[in-house]
């Protein structure tokens, strides 16, 4: 009967109570994370993924034998199922991305999760005026390009072991897409703070993203009031006599603050978004 799903959350919750475990052992034993666990117990889930459940009803199964339920077993249940989330980081692939659960997101970066929260009511404001402005300029150019907001998913470098979702990315090649996701670079990507993935957008992304060919990348900080904006793909940005451009490396970069016109380079600076509008649509939310 192994890897059967049972039928009813009444036969899971029967076979919980029945092999006294927890939520968190689990969780523990699963790899589901425990928030996930608890709404699918409490009936919060209403539809969770086959995967899911294919976890938790294998270790239920599995621990059919060792009743009631011994720490000392769990390195015996983790070998014997098929665990949703036992691999180390740096080894998870693309099957293990889309086996997440439905509630859970995340994105894979070099075999390793990245989880992320709900974004602030800040970040959807700077989101929706960004948005506005890419759409409202591509609509009325009638060019090839698409703007396209999270979530959706990235295949940065087409391998099995990536899949980003930016807050924000333009795409003028549309033989990249297919039915699932972005197959390689967009051309120009933006990512608005958070507290918990300045690392992510400022060291990890910022590399993933050059290595793939995107041509410009865009890091908005609602805390400092800057957008930093590199330029990969640019070969007249060294010639240009700006003084807020900065050399780092292969990359060229500019710092703007909240009340910057910026010009969008992938266009020719023909575009720029005017960041003290942005500023004003937050100060009204505010009011």
């Amino acid at each position: 009967m192994k890897g059967a799903i049972f039928v009813t959350m009444h036969e899971l919750k029967e076979l919980k109570r029945k092999r006294k475990l927890t939520n968190a052992q689990i969780s523990r034993l699963s790899g589901v994370p425990q928030g996930t666990v608890n709404k699918i117990f409490s009936g919060e889930t209403k539809a969770p993924r086959y995967q899911t459940l294919q976890a938790i009803a294998d270790v239920l199964e599995h621990c059919n034998s060792y009743q009631p339920y011994d720490a000392s077993i769990e390195a015996v249940i983790r070998e014997s199922t098929n665990a949703y989330a036992y691999s180390k980081d740096g080894t998870r692939t693309l099957e293990d991305y889309y086996s997440l659960p439905d509630d859970v997101r995340a994105e894979l970066i070099d075999g390793t999760f990245h989880y992320m929260g709900a974004p602030t009511s800040m970040h959807q404001i700077i989101l929706g005026e960004l948005h506005i402005a890419f759409y409202t300029y591509i609509k009325l150019r009638r060019g090839p390009c698409r703007v396209f907001l999270s979530p959706f998913d990235v295949r940065l470098n087409k391998d099995n072991k990536t899949m980003v979702q930016p807050d924000l990315f333009i795409l003028c090649d549309k033989s990249k897409l297919d039915f699932k996701c972005l197959n390689g670079a967009p051309d120009l990507v933006v990512e608005i703070v958070s507290h918990g993935s300045i690392k992510l957008d400022y060291v990890k992304k910022l590399d993933k993203y050059m290595e793939a060919g995107v041509k410009e990348y865009w890091i908005v900080d609602p805390l400092k009031k800057i957008i930093t904006v590199y330029y990969f793909q640019d070969a007249d940005v060294t010639n240009r006599e700006n003084e807020g451009t900065f050399a780092e490396g292969d990359r060229f970069f500019q710092i703007y603050t909240f009340s910057d016109k910026i010009p969008v380079q992938i266009y020719d600076q023909e575009l720029e978004i005017d960041f003290s509008l942005i500023q004003e649509a937050i100060d009204e939310f505010a009011k």
